[in-house]
């Protein structure tokens, strides 16, 4: 398996995270891995096989992703099945950069793969015949720079207090006053509610939660964590008793933490990232 992350140039990091390219070779049993909900929205380019994915709105079915994609805000942890060869390059975008560079209302987006021919038209067909075209992960990466460079370029943006609360909340892995922010941005709360809601997807209470979660169970992936160590934990992220901390922790992936600890196929735990 191959994983690396890139990160974008200067004049992209307000909008990107990073981009990354991806490409396994499962030629004979499919394998089955998990992610938690990020906090982060993504564009993705198969220039292989695609693969298959269970998400919160399809929890019975796999469903094939598209050769090109968006992801919205996940709510909760999703598989995905990977078999065959798998490559991909994907772009890692910052909470509210999509709706920012797009005009995209991101509650659209929540729990869904969506291709992006059907979201942006003819011009994902040009992006993706030369990333077909590239012969290293460096151009592969190039393309996408140019693309978004050209975007960003036409949408002549600026940063606005929703982004800025966004990526708060984002960088401090949840753990934010939501109220002393909203009164430090001397904004009305049911306006910034409804703004953030557009531009990220979900409301910025949810959001935070999301984070706080996708902190903790990278933590555990990275580092493994013992059963004696929980309350060490639950403190660093916030979280005020351990009641609360494994109700929360059951509402997003579904498992008690300390059956996540012992059995969890996180994808971060496959890619060492």
């Amino acid at each position: 398996m191959y994983y690396r992350k890139f990160l974008p140039p200067p004049h992209l990091l307000s909008y990107i995270e990073c981009f990354y390219i991806w490409e396994t070779d499962f030629l004979h049993n499919p394998i089955l891995v998990e992610s938690p909900p990020s906090g982060f929205c993504s564009m993705v380019f198969n220039y292989q096989q695609s693969y298959q994915v269970i998400s919160a709105k399809h929890q019975s079915q796999f469903i094939s992703t598209p050769q090109s994609f968006i992801t919205g805000q996940a709510t909760k942890s999703y598989q995905l099945q990977l078999q065959g060869q798998i490559g991909m390059v994907g772009v890692v975008f910052k909470p509210s950069a999509i709706a920012s560079v797009f005009g995209l209302p991101m509650y659209e987006f929540v729990d869904e793969r969506h291709d992006l021919r059907a979201v942006l038209g003819k011009e994902i067909e040009t992006i993706e015949a030369k990333i077909q075209d590239c012969v290293s992960h460096t151009k592969r990466i190039e393309v996408l720079s140019n693309y978004f460079s050209f975007k960003l370029l036409r949408a002549e943006l600026k940063n606005t207090r929703i982004d800025y609360a966004a990526n708060l909340i984002g960088e401090q892995n949840g753990l934010v006053n939501l109220s002393e922010l909203i009164d430090d941005m001397f904004v009305c709360r049911r306006q910034f509610e409804r703004q953030f809601l557009v531009k990220v997807g979900v409301s910025p209470k949810y959001y935070a939660r999301v984070r706080k979660i996708s902190h903790l169970c990278k933590v555990i992936a990275s580092k493994r964590w013992n059963i004696d160590d929980w309350q060490e934990l639950i403190f660093q992220n916030g979280y005020y008793d351990q009641a609360h901390f494994i109700k929360e922790f059951k509402s997003f992936t579904g498992k008690s933490p300390s059956f996540y600890l012992k059995n969890n196929i996180e994808l971060a735990h496959f890619l060492d990232s």
